[in-house]
């Protein structure tokens, strides 16, 4: 085909977006209508607004291949040029967390961006171009081979996104010393934060599928020194043999002596397992009988840590956190502060704490609500073989006074913030 030419029929317009599972050409088997995002048409998008590309200056190369997508990464776009996909039915930003999984094969290492186009219920004049989220994947896709990127997204609710821009190279072009082929297969969105590529992390003896113990007999809490994760409670006096609690964490520093309990009572002899060096597995001298001296040089983030219980076993996390975390703030057309004015700047705080802000939109914009990611690494993956390093909280304007002023709630100070205003036209 011409890659000069873009490329699409009403053959393709209904067409699922298929992958190929590796570069030997393999077919795959299409996913199902009622899990896939089918669309209308394709194009190309670049945030820039002086991008030759959205100013005619220059067309994007787009081909529909059988079994892909193929776009043309070009050195004269932006750093979030990407493949233009119109849904043939728009989906929903609500508060809770929805997983857009894009199947990408790219030749070249870098980040890979999300951005979605849409518009609110409530603006009846408002393009369903406007860009209403950005958002990296939340793992690396790596050079040379078919990769589930997943891309974590969610609003205020009542935000229609219409499009989906892939941008597979997020990065700057001044070193890009010719365009590319990246390859878009399917797409799906659902409640899966986990990437179909992944390989399998913290393996069980068991297969946890409809495995049960007794109540009695299962796991109701875990602990590490002062704090405690509850887990679900038993359902007709049954309790899954495996539970992962992954969005929750006990909380530890560096050199800590940590002692750990079950169901309130000292953890037994070999019953903690913690992945110190945090490569996916749980070796022989990470496992302890109750108690550890955590290294004073362990370095802060999210460890995977799981707790033996006769024949019940439980993940969750361990935060190793300083004593104070770093806030920043980032967005357009506003900026988000302090309540007193002080900027969001490389400030330090103490963990744990309430912090007060004001958003100011810049004129002409009014502030939607603010978007809080903590924890740590803010700018890479945020699965580490499948543990959570960093989570986003979307605080809505309704938890803000009028004057601008609301709480990042203590729970969201438990790493290093970045603040996002989310400031919208009037």
């Amino acid at each position: 085909m011409n890659l000069s030419s873009l490329l699409y029929n009403n053959r393709y317009k209904t067409l699922l977006l298929a992958c190929v599972l590796s570069i030997t050409g393999q077919r795959a088997q299409a996913a199902s209508a009622a899990d896939s995002l089918q669309w209308t048409s394709l194009g190309v998008y670049d945030t820039w607004e002086h991008s030759p590309f959205m100013t005619g200056r220059l067309k994007g190369n787009v081909v529909v291949e059988q079994e892909a997508i193929a776009f043309q990464r070009s050195r004269y776009g932006s750093n979030t040029y990407g493949l233009r996909v119109d849904l043939k039915q728009p989906f929903e930003l609500t508060p809770e967390l929805k997983y857009v999984h894009v199947r990408i094969l790219k030749p070249k290492a870098g980040r890979t961006m999300l951005i979605g186009l849409g518009k609110r219920r409530d603006r009846a004049g408002q393009s369903p171009l406007t860009e209403q989220f950005w958002v990296y994947s939340t793992q690396t896709v790596e050079p040379g081979q078919w990769t589930d990127a997943v891309f974590p997204v969610k609003g205020a609710g009542g935000i229609d996104i219409h499009s989906l821009v892939v941008v597979p190279d997020c990065e700057s072009t001044h070193n890009l010393k010719s365009d590319f082929m990246a390859h878009v297969g399917t797409m799906e969105v659902n409640d899966n934060p986990t990437s179909g590529t992944l390989s399998t992390s913290y393996p069980l003896s068991f297969s946890p599928e409809g495995a049960t113990v007794p109540a009695a007999e299962g796991i109701s809490t875990v602990g590490a020194g002062k704090s405690v994760v509850k887990l679900p409670e038993a359902s007709n006096g049954q309790q899954p043999r495996y539970t992962a609690l992954l969005d929750e964490a006990l909380d530890a520093t560096p050199g800590e002596h940590l002692a750990f309990t079950i169901n309130g009572q000292p953890a037994g002899e070999g019953s903690v397992s913690i992945d110190l060096d945090r490569d996916g597995r749980f070796s022989a001298k990470e496992q302890f009988n109750g108690t550890v001296d955590l290294p004073s040089s362990l370095p802060y983030g999210y460890y995977r840590v799981r707790f033996h219980h006769g024949l019940a076993v439980a993940d969750t996390r361990l935060n190793v956190h300083p004593q104070t975390v770093t806030v920043n703030q980032e967005g357009r057309n506003g900026e988000v502060v302090l309540s007193d004015g002080q900027a969001l700047s490389a400030l330090h705080v103490a963990f744990g704490t309430a912090l007060a802000v004001k958003a100011v939109p810049s004129h002409g914009f009014t502030c939607s609500g603010v978007r809080v990611r903590c924890g740590y690494n803010l700018t890479g993956d945020q699965l580490l073989h499948g543990t959570p390093q960093y989570v986003d909280h979307v605080i809505p304007r309704s938890a803000f006074k009028a004057n601008g002023v609301g709480v990042i709630p203590a729970e969201l100070v438990r790493g290093d913030i970045v603040i996002e205003g989310l400031f919208v036209s009037k």
